[in-house]
């Protein structure tokens, strides 16, 4: 990335006038909560701190490394809960976070969850977590020079279709480290400012007469001289949208095929690898536990109760006064103890850029339209996609419970009234004290001329304050414990042996599934990806006469879903009992023994 290029500074004056001075500098507020990326880990102080958990909880905790990204970074998976034989399934949850780039709240929050059940039984139950999917992405946004919204890793693809890859990107005009929005005055403008905030820009109504101002785009210059400005930036894939199911084909964010990306294909090979998962749980852009999950119909009324379940979880957490102010943190750190963000929440906000963006791009523009002279390419924006996600592969070909949470759906903060736009600025203003948005200023361009360089800063309106990571994750551990809660657990109820004279006897034994899920989704029936339940008769000494010694079940429903199974045996004088045992790794195993009478 080439560095900022030899611009002007003009102080901004009488361009908007004195109420646009005004909205671009609330009162600042010392007690402001610290606005992100204060306070979050990157790689390194992510490593660091999963090295000591398990350092600290050798018995509970284990760190490996899943995969290894692009630039070589470790995909890290913290294994929570061991089993006491290496052949003894455990049902289990996989937790999945920042496969997005710019949503490492997702990260914090899967580290606090590994952190708060490391000194806890889990009693037969393991989690898998990968607090980090995309490493690279995500360094990038917090390390990067300059910093800009990223969302995807750092697989190098070419968008413009010019044979270079990642060759024009964002440029830092005004040398603050960030690139930001920029807007130009230009006879391809279609946006005006909005008649309350003038921060904010909309379209132009023609129809009531409104002559278009501006338009938007990433702050930068046109470095690779074809007419556009910073239509290929670093940033590659966006990883989840690199998965299977419904994964968009000639869009190269989201990859060149499904599992394109190691990070991806790294993650799918453990996943089969451990049947014994049930659930899987993406923490990202995508939230489906505040809609509607898509799925086998015969598995909806499961996933309605866990859709309730997670709201009951998000509303058990204490709310505080509406005029206390949010408190500072003393010190960064994924778990300090804040303000507490509100319980149930709509759903995000749109970004302060109204703009209609192609179907299934993510947030860019389309490599395959033409671009305008002086377009630059929109920086993603709040929104997500369902196209190739995670949740949506595990439920639709993995087969198990596949759900999303966005970990912080809207802004927080005392007495704060406003919708969408205004409400993200009144949030800064209100709260942040203005420091999640960077006033418009005014610098000379080398092709645009004077243009205005401003607007949010990369990951504000994704990432909450760092002091509200505690509460989420106190939000978010309530449910996962009463997710544990509901896995498919077996049991042999009953089991009694009859005796039919000469030796002969019929074994009956009923197998049971305790746990509210079922062993296998019908999805997993239906794909074939779910591991059925095993019954296992030990004859010892006696000898098979009816039945089968190993019975496959495809399925046990959940909330007590039984099955009876019958056998008829000959036992020799000095047989005395009866073993049955019944297996399947998504709901653990359970054995009992009958006397021969």
């Amino acid at each position: 990335m080439k560095g900022p290029p030899a611009i002007v500074l003009i102080v901004a004056s009488g361009i908007v006038g004195a109420s646009w001075a005004g909205a671009q500098d609330p009162p600042k507020r010392p007690d402001a909560p610290s606005a992100f990326p204060t306070g979050y880990l990157d790689h390194e102080g992510l490593t660091d701190a999963l090295r000591r958990v398990a350092a600290a909880h050798p018995e509970a905790v284990r760190v490996e490394s899943l995969a290894r990204s692009k630039e070589g970074r470790d995909v890290w998976l913290a294994t929570v809960g061991f089993p006491e034989k290496p052949t003894s399934p455990r049902p289990s949850i996989l937790v999945v976070a920042n496969l997005e780039a710019d949503h490492l709240v997702g990260s914090q929050v899967a580290l606090g969850l590994i952190e708060r059940l490391a000194g806890e039984k889990l009693d037969g139950r393991t989690i898998y977590v990968v607090p980090r999917l995309n490493p690279d992405g995500a360094e990038r946004l917090l390390k990067g020079s300059p910093r800009f919204e990223i969302r995807d890793n750092l697989a190098a693809i070419d968008r413009d279709r010019d044979g270079r890859k990642n060759e024009d990107g964002p440029n830092d005009l005004d040398g603050d480290g960030l690139a930001l929005s920029m807007r130009y005055k230009g006879d391809k403008a279609t946006l005006v400012p909005d008649a309350k905030d003038p921060r904010i820009l909309r379209k132009a109504d023609t129809a009531k007469g409104e002559k278009p101002v501006y338009s938007e785009g990433t702050e930068g210059i046109d470095d690779d001289g074809d007419g556009s400005i910073d239509e290929d930036p670093p940033g590659g894939v966006n990883l989840n949208r690199n998965w299977p199911q419904g994964w968009t084909e000639y869009n190269p964010e989201a990859g060149a095929y499904p599992a394109s990306e190691p990070e991806v294909h790294g993650l799918i090979r453990f996943a089969f690898a451990h049947p014994e998962i049930t659930v899987v749980w993406s923490f990202g852009l995508n939230d489906n536990l505040r809609g509607n999950p898509q799925g086998n119909p015969a598995d909806a009324p499961y996933l309605a109760e866990i859709i309730k379940s997670f709201g009951s979880a998000m509303a058990s957490k204490p709310s505080p006064p509406r005029d206390e102010p949010a408190r500072k943190a003393e010190a960064p750190g994924p778990e300090p103890k804040p303000e507490t963000p509100r319980a149930e929440s709509p759903p995000p906000a749109e970004a302060p850029r109204p703009r209609a963006q192609p179907k299934g791009q993510g947030g860019r523009r389309a490599p395959a339209s033409s671009p305008s002279p002086a377009a630059s390419a929109p920086a993603p924006g709040l929104d997500a996609t369902t196209d190739g996600s995670l949740s949506e592969w595990a439920s639709q070909q993995f087969g198990v419970v596949g759900i999303a949470s966005r970990l912080w759906p809207r802004p927080e903060g005392p007495n704060l009234g406003g919708e969408g736009d205004a409400g993200w600025l009144e949030w800064n203003d209100k709260v942040m004290g203005g420091s999640a948005f960077v006033p418009f200023r005014t610098v000379e361009h080398p092709t645009l001329g004077s243009v205005e360089v401003g607007g949010w800063k990369p990951g504000v309106r994704l990432n909450p304050p760092i002091e509200q990571v505690g509460p989420i994750v106190d939000g978010h551990l309530a449910f996962l414990k009463d997710l544990l809660g509901r896995l498919p657990t077996l049991n042999i109820p009953s089991a009694k042996a009859e005796a039919k004279g000469g030796g002969i006897f019929e074994v009956r034994a009923t197998v049971e599934n305790t746990g509210f899920l079922p062993t296998a989704l019908a999805q997993g029936v239906a794909n074939r990806k779910a591991p059925a339940v095993l019954v296992r008769l030990g004859l010892g000494d006696a000898k098979l006469l009816s039945g089968k010694a190993l019975v496959r079940a495809d399925a046990l429903a959940g909330s007590g879903g039984s099955r009876e199974f019958r056998w008829l045996i000959l036992a020799p004088g000095g047989a005395r009992s009866i073993k049955h045992e019944v297996s399947c790794p998504k709901a653990g195993t359970a054995s009992r023994e009958v006397m021969l009478p």
